[in-house]
């Protein structure tokens, strides 16, 4: 008897890499896809029935608040005429595992009534030990704070109810989950490509004209966004004392200039811009090199020939390059906050300094530099 399984993701196969490949060597199961069409074909897996969704098309204009809620109603939309299109084909599957957090999930249960609804949660935003009050820097009221996380988490909630189980892949994300949600939740690590992320002492990069290789000092630093979220104004402000204590290290910065979780600022300046106007003046900028996104490749290599790997974070979701970075067994020096200590043990695998502690932070990369000559 066949079964099928779908699985729902904006850009394939994103957290679900090792439960597709399981489905797809199943010779009894269909593995049917749903993704998002502005990200193309680049990653899907052969063998399996594939539909698109378009970008949703949220109508009028609404509070900010709900902005997030008005473009998850219209993602689902979308999600929901893909479904559509599936069950038109034949099919109906026995589980559906989605993503929900633009909302991917919310309409699915309509289309596939009989299915088992698997769904991953990433985030749950709350007062206390959370990212939205973690930085005084940043810092907002607390009346403001518990407006937003409140419509962030609307979403969640709707998705935490209607799904027969719910995944996170780490004991953080799991702790960020309500109590009464708690007992459908399981946690599944995050599967790394460790065919690709694994040292080499012959990697070279070459990059922005430059060519690197493990006979030379790198410092890396990446992230989706250069957000304050992730630390950039803490790595930034800590390169003067870096420089002044490593004179050989070239550091390499990753990462798009925008944003992902921050507001913006208000006048359209990059973070990364800001905060390098702060220390342009007492840092040798000929061994400061941005070099924007980098292809999953080229950021291998980039933690293969790397010296001391910087991972900052507030108290928010650990991101893929630190699992990558660690497992190229590059030197990492990393924020102590939550979701970090999960990954990287004080003096085992890595080092912990304290979040907005700059000026430890370019004493402890020293230091590991020096260790790893």
């Amino acid at each position: 008897m066949r079964r099928s399984v779908l699985f729902v993701q904006p850009k394939l196969p994103g957290q679900f890499r090792r439960q597709i490949a399981a489905a797809l060597a199943d010779p009894k199961a269909d593995v049917l896809l749903i993704s998002n069409a502005s990200f193309g074909r680049t990653d899907i897996p052969k063998g399996a029935i594939h539909e698109f969704y378009g970008n949703p098309s949220p109508k009028g204009q609404v509070d900010p608040l709900c902005a997030e809620y008005n473009t998850a109603i219209a993602t689902a939309a979308e999600v929901e005429k893909a479904a559509h299109k599936l069950k038109q084909r034949g099919y109906s599957p026995d589980t559906i595992v989605a993503y929900y957090g633009y909302g991917e999930s919310l309409f699915l249960r309509g289309v596939f009534p009989n299915a088992r609804i698997v769904t991953f949660f990433e985030y749950f935003y709350g007062l206390k030990d959370g990212a939205m009050n973690f930085d005084p820097e940043f810092r907002q009221p607390e009346a403001e704070i518990l407006r937003r996380s409140k419509a962030r988490n609307s979403v969640a909630l709707l998705a935490l109810h209607d799904c027969d189980e719910g995944i996170v892949p780490t004991k953080w994300q799991y702790s960020r989950i309500p109590e009464e949600y708690r007992q459908k939740i399981k946690i599944v690590p995050d599967e790394i490509d460790r065919y690709l992320n694994k040292p080499d002492p012959n990697a070279v990069l070459r990059i922005a004209g430059h060519e690197f290789s493990k006979n030379d000092q790198i410092v890396s630093y990446c992230a989706r966004a250069l957000e304050p979220t992730r630390g950039i104004h803490i790595f930034m402000r800590s390169l003067p004392r870096l420089m002044e204590l490593a004179p050989e290290a070239h550091v390499v910065i990753v990462g798009k200039p925008g944003t992902a979780y921050d507001r913006a600022l208000p006048n359209g300046e990059a973070y990364i811009d800001k905060y390098l106007s702060e220390v342009k003046d007492k840092i040798d900028l000929k061994r400061l090199h941005r070099v924007g996104w980098l292809e999953r490749e080229d950021l291998t290599t980039l933690f293969q020939v790397s010296s001391c790997h910087v991972y900052l974070t507030t108290p928010f979701v650990a991101s893929w390059s630190l699992r990558e970075a660690l497992a190229c067994k590059t030197p990492i020096v990393a924020s102590d906050t939550a979701p970090v200590r999960e990954f990287v043990d004080h003096g085992r695998n890595g080092y912990l300094v304290d979040f907005f502690d700059y000026n430890r932070l370019a004493e402890m990369v020293s230091t590991t530099l020096d260790k790893h000559r």
